[in-house]
């Protein structure tokens, strides 16, 4: 069912589970309510004592997977995907890094196309915090799947 009214409820968590709910009448408020909770995601990691039911993972994984899906194209997540990966700190490639990768390049990269600002600002994220990282390295299956350079070096090319 549209849980839209509950995406103005004062409570974060209410906000964001309405906004992961699959019908949405206001993609774009729902969207802004997963993009705000991504701000703080470890703060959003501590709303449930316990993991949710269908959750796999952390609560953040599945905001961050509903967000790239919901939006429309990169552009709109982009600041909130760049910062997460500009964090410097561990994340989990197959439910943070490699899912921003891959719906930064869902066509695949075209050699034959500039780079958007978005996905160049993205792949400097990644070369910017590599060394603390790695985050080309242990994401190499992800650069691969979106036609990338697999290494630090094929991507600074790129830049």
């Amino acid at each position: 069912m549209d849980t839209s009214d509950l995406l103005a409820d004062p409570d974060p968590a209410v906000r964001v589970c309405a906004a992961l709910g699959p019908t949405h009448a206001d993609r774009p408020r729902a969207l802004a309510v997963l993009l705000q909770a991504l701000r703080d995601p470890r703060s959003t990691d501590s709303w449930f004592p316990e993991p949710l039911t269908g959750m796999d993972g952390w609560l953040r994984f599945t905001v961050l997977r509903s967000a790239l899906a919901l939006a429309e194209s990169f552009e709109e997540v982009a600041p909130v995907a760049i910062a997460i990966v500009s964090t410097g700190g561990t994340s989990m490639v197959d439910f943070e890094r490699g899912p921003i990768l891959y719906r930064a390049f869902s066509a695949g990269y075209d050699p034959t196309r500039p780079l958007t600002p978005a996905q160049r600002d993205l792949l400097q994220a990644f070369v910017d915090t590599d060394e603390s990282t790695s985050g080309i390295a242990g994401n190499w299956l992800w650069f691969r799947a979106a036609g990338l350079p697999e290494d630090r070096d094929g991507i600074l090319t790129l830049l």
